[in-house]
């Protein structure tokens, strides 16, 4: 834990970071739609995001992985972050995303080694990304680059399916659905499903904003992009903003998607909670 001397420095740490990081981009990037949208390749700011979400992923499972062995230490926090990019693309036969950049394999490395193993200074900088304004800039960019990898699964299963020449396209759907939904989802949420032992726990009850948040934004985007006529990263852009204030905002969120859910359960008659589990007993 820092030190009691370091702790009033946290809240000071905390606002000039967030400041540093917002005045760089503010003046050195193309502006906010590029940021938002990962597409600003004048600046840092790809790399910058990149490494906020990673490092964010280390924070948010600091705890969990304290104990472990540092060579699993590093598998988890992985499959945490990119579990999903290596999921999708398999799916539709196509090379997973961090062994096409792996930029972020590296981030992955350093991201936890600064989060645990750097005395002193890892401690310090736990408290300083915990909250405040050092935590929603984490929020930001986690939002950011996780709006990147649903995006992009949905385009890669959709390029895939088109590109596909050794089996016939679909003779009632003009353009693929359901590859990029899956894919879609499969790269928002794809890691909380692995290791394989997780089996499918993380959608029991559907109440976790993060497979929540990779249901809706595939098909929200589908539907702006292929029925709507919007343009690609104007529904990237929205996609990325929902996210955004999905994570900074919970209970907001909660009291949005409570009566949404509640409609969808009634209108379909789909069940909302599971079946108590019965174990059968022996009699004597």
């Amino acid at each position: 834990m820092p030190q009691p001397l370091s702790r009033p420095l946290v809240p000071l740490v905390s606002w000039a970071l967030a400041a540093g990081v917002v005045a760089y981009l503010a003046t050195c990037s193309l502006g906010l739609f590029p940021v938002l949208t990962l597409t600003d390749r004048k600046s840092w700011a790809w790399e910058i995001t990149a490494f906020g979400f990673f490092l964010k992923v280390a924070q948010d499972n600091r705890k969990k992985v304290a104990d472990f062995y540092w060579a699993k230490a590093i598998v988890t926090n992985a499959i945490a972050a990119f579990g999903g990019g290596f999921l999708a693309p398999m799916i539709v036969g196509r090379t997973p995303v961090p062994l096409m950049e792996e930029t972020f394999v590296w981030m992955v490395v350093v991201t936890w080694y600064i989060t645990h193993h750097i005395p002193h200074f890892s401690d310090f900088i736990g408290e300083v990304l915990r909250e405040g304004p050092g935590h929603t800039m984490l929020s930001v960019f986690f939002g950011i680059f996780k709006t990147q990898q649903i995006v992009g699964a949905v385009e890669l299963a959709s390029k895939a399916i088109a590109a596909e020449d050794l089996l016939p396209k679909s003779a009632y759907f003009p353009f693929a659905i359901m590859a990029p939904l899956l894919c879609g989802f499969v790269g928002g949420c794809g890691g909380t499903f692995l290791p394989p032992s997780s089996g499918l726990s993380p959608i029991e009850e559907g109440k976790v904003w993060n497979i929540r948040a990779a249901f809706f934004a595939p098909l929200m985007y589908i539907i702006a992009t292929r029925f709507c006529g919007v343009e690609l990263l104007t529904a990237k852009l929205g996609i990325c903003l929902f996210r955004i204030a999905g994570d900074l905002f919970p209970k907001q969120r909660e009291a949005i998607m409570e009566p949404v859910t509640s409609a969808l359960y009634t209108g379909t008659n789909v069940r909302r909670t599971p079946l108590p589990t019965v174990v059968p007993v022996k009699r004597a």
